[in-house]
Protein backbone atom coordinates (compact mmCIF):
# COMPACT_ATOMS: atom_id res chain seq x y z
CA UNK A 1 0.00 0.00 0.00
CA UNK A 2 3.08 2.38 0.50
CA UNK A 3 3.83 1.41 -3.40
CA UNK A 4 0.29 3.02 -4.29
CA UNK A 5 1.02 5.99 -2.18
CA UNK A 6 4.57 6.68 -4.08
CA UNK A 7 2.96 6.06 -7.29
CA UNK A 8 -0.22 8.39 -6.73
CA UNK A 9 3.14 11.47 -5.54
CA UNK A 10 4.88 10.85 -8.83
CA UNK A 11 1.74 10.80 -11.26
CA UNK A 12 1.46 14.64 -9.92
CA UNK A 13 4.79 15.50 -10.71
CA UNK A 14 4.43 18.24 -13.81
CA UNK A 15 5.39 16.27 -17.11
CA UNK A 16 4.60 13.10 -16.17
CA UNK A 17 1.46 13.85 -18.13
CA UNK A 18 3.67 14.63 -21.49
CA UNK A 19 2.71 11.18 -23.00
CA UNK A 20 -0.85 12.81 -23.42
CA UNK A 21 1.07 15.78 -25.26
CA UNK A 22 2.74 13.97 -27.70
CA UNK A 23 0.14 12.97 -30.07
CA UNK A 24 -0.96 16.16 -30.66
CA UNK A 25 2.93 17.82 -31.04
CA UNK A 26 3.59 14.30 -33.85
CA UNK A 27 0.36 15.05 -35.56
CA UNK A 28 2.05 16.38 -38.92
CA UNK A 29 -1.12 19.03 -39.69
CA UNK A 30 -0.55 20.62 -36.57
CA UNK A 31 2.98 20.83 -36.76
CA UNK A 32 2.61 21.91 -40.38
CA UNK A 33 0.34 24.40 -39.37
CA UNK A 34 2.88 25.66 -36.22
CA UNK A 35 5.69 25.48 -38.70
CA UNK A 36 3.41 27.87 -41.50
CA UNK A 37 2.92 30.13 -39.04
CA UNK A 38 6.15 30.94 -37.32
CA UNK A 39 7.39 31.14 -40.96
CA UNK A 40 5.26 33.54 -41.89
CA UNK A 41 5.61 35.74 -38.87
CA UNK A 42 9.89 35.31 -39.01
CA UNK A 43 9.50 36.34 -42.77
CA UNK A 44 7.62 39.43 -42.07
CA UNK A 45 9.80 40.23 -38.83
CA UNK A 46 12.86 40.02 -41.11
CA UNK A 47 11.29 41.83 -44.43
CA UNK A 48 11.13 44.80 -41.69
CA UNK A 49 14.13 47.89 -42.51
CA UNK A 50 16.52 48.02 -40.23
CA UNK A 51 16.18 51.53 -38.48
CA UNK A 52 18.98 54.33 -39.50
CA UNK A 53 20.34 54.32 -35.47
CA UNK A 54 21.38 50.72 -35.64
CA UNK A 55 22.92 51.22 -39.32
CA UNK A 56 24.70 54.54 -37.35
CA UNK A 57 25.52 52.16 -34.78
CA UNK A 58 26.78 49.10 -37.07
CA UNK A 59 29.22 51.54 -39.34
CA UNK A 60 30.86 53.29 -36.02
CA UNK A 61 31.70 49.83 -34.57
CA UNK A 62 32.99 49.14 -38.17
CA UNK A 63 34.83 52.12 -38.39
CA UNK A 64 36.37 51.49 -34.76
CA UNK A 65 37.52 48.47 -36.08
CA UNK A 66 39.18 48.97 -39.11
CA UNK A 67 42.28 50.35 -38.61
CA UNK A 68 42.28 51.78 -42.19
CA UNK A 69 39.27 54.23 -41.72
CA UNK A 70 40.58 55.33 -38.38
CA UNK A 71 43.77 56.78 -40.23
Amino acid sequence: MVEDGKNKDRASKPGDNIKEMIPIAANPDVSDLIALRLKKYYDEVAEQPVPDRFLDLLSKLEAANDPKKSD
